[in-house]
């Protein structure tokens, strides 16, 4: 098969989708290429998207700072644990409703590269997005561990960036994106990023470069990374893995003169 003709004319990229090119070529081409279901086991994402969906809920009748309020939608959603009632406390302690004059929550925002090419088009769900002092501020909720000190390091944060700064401009506010980590096993949220327009240059030449590199793709080879492969939903068929294991889903080939599938590469 030409894995170029995967491809679209107008390459699609979401913060998901690059932060796995820039991980793993080879994983994207399981992801966003192939579309894969993973392979091997992965943690749980329900309790994120539960806690997602609650604070949509708190802001969108009330506010999170309404403690009578917050208890009224943990109870009547069946959530009112200690877990979630922490969480939501976290939040509250750094958000700017009260201060702001608008706000949408999961916002969906897109935007297109036309030239130089190759084209695209970025596309990101945007958790809360408030608007206080001059400034567009979009959070990014996270229920899960930190591993860098800026958001600027995130690549997920560069796609959210590029669609967000258009907004920005548009409504002649500054940018700022933070990445807000509601686990209280996480003491401080990384550095927020400010973005301005010379960002915003390096932002877009950036994704432009990446998507030209996948273009340029022949054999979307793994890294072979023990660090990255380990914690990989695809470890245990990927060709390239440094963490083989067993797939968690049948696969179509048998042993001979047997029944029972057998464990296969993706090739």
């Amino acid at each position: 098969m030409a894995t170029k003709r995967l491809l679209s004319d107008i390459v699609s990229l979401t913060p998901s989708n690059y932060d796995d090119f820039r991980r793993c070529p080879r994983l994207f081409y399981c992801t966003a290429l192939l579309g894969l279901p993973a392979s091997d086991p992965a943690p749980s994402a329900d309790q994120g998207l539960q806690v997602h969906d609650m604070l949509r809920k708190i802001h969108a009748d009330g506010e999170c700072h309404d403690q009578a309020h917050v208890d009224d939608v943990l109870e009547s959603h069946g959530f009112d644990t200690p877990a979630f009632r922490e969480m939501i406390a976290r939040h509250s302690r750094r958000c700017p409703s009260r201060a702001s004059h608008g706000d949408a929550h999961e916002v969906d925002l897109a935007r297109f590269h036309r030239v130089p090419p190759p084209m695209f088009m970025a596309t990101a769900r945007i958790d809360a997005v408030w608007v206080h002092d001059g400034m567009l501020d979009a959070r990014d909720y996270k229920t899960g561990g930190r591993y860098v000190d800026s958001v600027q390091e995130m690549p997920a944060a560069q796609v959210q960036a590029y669609v967000l700064a258009e907004k920005a401009t548009a409504r002649g506010l500054r940018l700022r994106l933070r990445y807000e980590y509601l686990q209280p096993e996480v003491d401080e949220d990384p550095e927020w990023w400010e973005i301005d327009d010379e960002a915003v240059a390096v932002i877009e030449e950036g994704l432009r470069a990446a998507v030209e590199q996948m273009w340029q793709e022949k054999d979307w080879r793994g890294v072979a990374d023990i660090e990255v492969c380990r914690s990989c939903r695809y470890r245990s068929i990927c060709r390239d893995s440094a963490a083989p294991g067993e797939p968690a889903w049948p696969v179509l080939s048998t042993a001979p003169g047997g029944d029972e599938p057998q464990g296969q590469t993706v090739g």
